[in-house]
């Protein structure tokens, strides 16, 4: 038994100092490389691929180069700077006219018209703008418009119709007469319709439209009208006797251009509204004075301001007076 053990020390140090048998199971291990090792016959070409892209690069490079230099030297051209300085200029006149005409229009949509006024158009005119306008004529293409504010009109006139049946309480107020105790004025709107009647289109199919002016229902206003020789005072008097018991209406153009192209306005059936209408105590019957203005030759394809005042002593022109005797409007007939 002592002599195997003897054996086997001496197989473990014949093993360990015979070098052969190392580098023979170091060549085994050279002999199988890993296999992510890629082949040593593609680095040449790994080689030759990196230069062409070298070579490609800085080509690229200096062809940007030549090309950033071209296009200065065409920016330093005097020439080149004026028609630059020109478009920045353009593009900023654009802006501004833009940005502005937005203000303006935004300025127009937050304002709205809050005053009490003694009267009310009819049709009634387009917002922002304040404007009644429509394309004359009878043809199809021309009267997409008018119709609609002719319209306006019938309405309002429907209540106005001789054929309603009207109370006891509603009679006839011949001349300045008042109405009786717990009475009132019926308005006639025969006279109205002689020159402005639906039959006629109210003169807008011709371009010299009617517009109705309604007093509004003021809870027990009374007018203090002028006498005409007082009146003269403000406004031309054209017919002095249609002053006398009457609040008195003066519609004109606000510049003197709007003067030229409103032409002449024909009013009816009276200058104004008579005072026997007066005042109104929510009566039920009630039936509120109307004024047509009638402007027989406006200007084609120009805007009109106009503006109209109603004349009493007790009356206020300006827009923060409550209620305020005056109303603009702008008129566009094309």
């Amino acid at each position: 038994m002592s002599k195997d053990i003897e054996k086997g020390q001496n197989n473990d140090y014949t093993n360990k100092d015979d070098p052969k048998k190392d580098v023979a199971d170091d060549s085994d291990l050279k002999k199988d490389p890993p296999a992510d090792e890629e082949p040593a016959e593609d680095a040449p070409l790994k080689g030759k691929e990196a230069g062409m892209e070298n070579d490609s690069g800085a080509a690229t490079s200096e062809k940007t180069k030549e090309g950033a230099k071209g296009l200065g030297e065409w920016l330093s051209k005097s020439r080149v700077k004026w028609w630059i300085a020109i478009l920045v200029a353009i593009v900023l006149v654009t802006v501004v006219l833009v940005g502005t005409l937005l203000a303006v229009e935004v300025d127009d949509y937050d304002v709205p018209d809050h005053s009490i006024r003694l009267v009310k158009l009819w049709p009634t005119p387009n917002k922002p703008r304040n404007i009644i306008n429509f394309v004359h004529g009878s043809l199809p293409v021309e009267g997409r418009v008018w119709p609609e504010l002719t319209r306006e009109l019938d309405q309002l006139l429907i209540r106005y119709a001789p054929s309603v049946n009207r109370s006891k309480k509603v009679q006839e107020c011949y001349g300045h007469t008042p109405p009786e105790a717990n009475h009132v004025c019926k308005f006639d709107i025969r006279p109205l319709m002689r020159e402005c009647s639906k039959s006629m289109n109210y003169g807008y199919d011709e371009g010299k439209p009617c517009i109705f002016l309604e007093f509004n229902n003021i809870t027990d206003w009374i007018p203090e009208p002028y006498t005409s020789r007082e009146l003269e005072t403000y406004v031309e008097v054209s017919d002095r006797t249609a002053v006398n018991n009457m609040v008195y209406l003066d519609c004109q153009g606000d510049s003197i251009v709007d003067q030229e192209n409103i032409g002449r306005i024909q009013y009816t059936p009276d200058r104004g509204f008579p005072t026997k209408f007066f005042p109104y105590k929510k009566q039920r019957e009630y039936m509120s004075p109307i004024v047509g203005i009638r402007f027989t030759k406006p200007a084609i394809g120009v805007a009109i301001s106009v503006t109209c005042k109603l004349w009493a002593k007790n009356v206020n022109h300006t827009d923060e007076a409550i209620p305020s005797g005056q109303i603009s409007f702008n008129l566009l007939v094309d």
